[in-house]
């Protein structure tokens, strides 16, 4: 990653290019809110270490977002991902098939989940769903039989690490990702009709759900992947609870600056019922880097936002549009960051960073500019 880093910016700048860095601002924020509690922290040394991964992943970010900048780049990328991401996917599966659960990375640990060599399974299973949104956005696998196995082995994959919250973020994502597809291909009237059809289908399945028994049966499940997954569902919840409760008592006896970076496992040591590290961005950002660490991390959300939703509603230039195939799928991957951090901390995951740089660029570069947009009306009426 470094060696990339360095390359494209000796690539933009004997090309002359400008080198973007987008977020910058939010990012910036982000970070001197972070070196400022650092200094104060009971873990100075871990708060710095925490900071320049911070600095090191924004660089991350930025160096994909000026590569892509060229469509043929932005395809080698996707291609790349898609297909090494499917070629993990399929090595999971062989592992788990095969009772090889040192390769899968199965143990007692992990509770029997699948992560191959990430540090927990919930990360695995975050990179296999972004993995599955990168698929979808492209198009790579070109041929149709290799496209269905890629999405096949990367949800099966998501399945066999047992994250929930990449279950959930995967169908909220998906959701919002189609309505979006709807509001640009008719008008906004349209999608919200959309929106409240499939709302009043979740709710009336929710509703079976419960009255039926269907939750209860689930929890008391025998089969394997349910037991690791949905039936460990209500448990979860309870412990994050109680861990949130205890975070927010950390802000609340703590410094306005924060505690420090990388210090909720520390401080929640000599008191706290579960000791863990925050699992939550939002509560992670309040406790260790204080209400300016969350203006930062607000401001950076709504830049993903605003830049995921242009991407999904606006026409995208010619030549990119040969290379993305949906979208509309980086408003749900937008939507999707947003969940799966209420219940991990996934600013830390390189390749959370790296989609960003992929949404980054595609807002900097795929768009149509307005002439562009203008002529192409144009012809379409003439045509009319």
């Amino acid at each position: 990653m470094g060696t990339a880093i360095v390359v494209v910016i000796l690539w933009t700048g004997s090309t002359r290019a400008k080198f973007h860095l987008p977020f910058v601002v939010p990012i910036t924020l982000y970070v001197l809110a972070g070196l400022v509690a650092a200094v104060f922290s009971i873990a100075p040394q871990a708060g710095f270490l925490a900071v320049g991964q911070d600095l090191f992943l924004f660089v991350w970010a930025a160096t994909i977002a000026n590569l892509i900048r060229v469509p043929k780049n932005l395809s080698i990328i996707l291609g790349a991902w898609a297909w090494s991401a499917t070629a993990w996917a399929t090595l999971l599966m062989g592992a788990v098939v095969t009772h090889q659960w040192w390769l899968a990375g199965a143990n007692n640990a992990s509770g029997g989940r699948a992560q191959l060599q990430f540090d927990n399974p919930n990360m695995a299973g975050d990179y296999f769903l972004i993995s599955l949104f990168v698929v979808l956005l492209g198009r790579y696998p070109k041929h149709p039989v290799a496209r269905t196995y890629a999405c096949f082995s990367l949800l099966a994959a998501i399945l066999l690490t047992g994250s929930n919250a990449a279950l959930g973020s995967l169908v909220l994502g998906i959701a919002v990702a189609v309505v979006y597809a709807i509001w640009r291909r008719s008008d906004l009237l349209v999608a919200i009709t959309a929106t409240a059809m499939v709302a009043a289908v979740l709710a009336g399945l929710i509703l079976y759900v419960v009255a039926s028994g269907t939750l209860q049966r689930v929890e008391n499940s025998s089969n394997t992947l349910i037991a690791r997954s949905l039936a460990r569902g209500p448990k979860s919840a309870a412990g994050r609870s109680t861990l949130f409760s205890e975070e927010f008592d950390l802000y609340l006896t703590g410094s306005l600056l924060g505690r420090g970076p990388a210090s909720t496992k520390l401080s929640l040591g000599p008191a706290g019922s579960i000791v863990k590290e925050a699992h939550d961005d939002y509560l992670a950002t309040l406790v260790e880097r204080g209400p300016i660490g969350v203006i930062a991390l607000v401001v950076f959300m709504a830049g993903i936002g605003i830049r995921a939703s242009a991407i999904s509603l606006r026409p995208l230039s010619p030549a990119f549009a040969r290379v993305v195939r949906m979208p509309s799928i980086a408003i749900g991957c937008g939507v999707a960051l947003a969940v799966t951090a209420t219940t991990h901390e996934i600013l830390h995951y390189r390749h959370v960073f790296a989609l960003l740089g992929i949404i980054a660029g595609l807002y900097l570069f795929a768009r149509e500019t307005p002439a562009q947009e203008s002529t192409r009306t144009n012809l379409l009426q003439e045509a009319a």
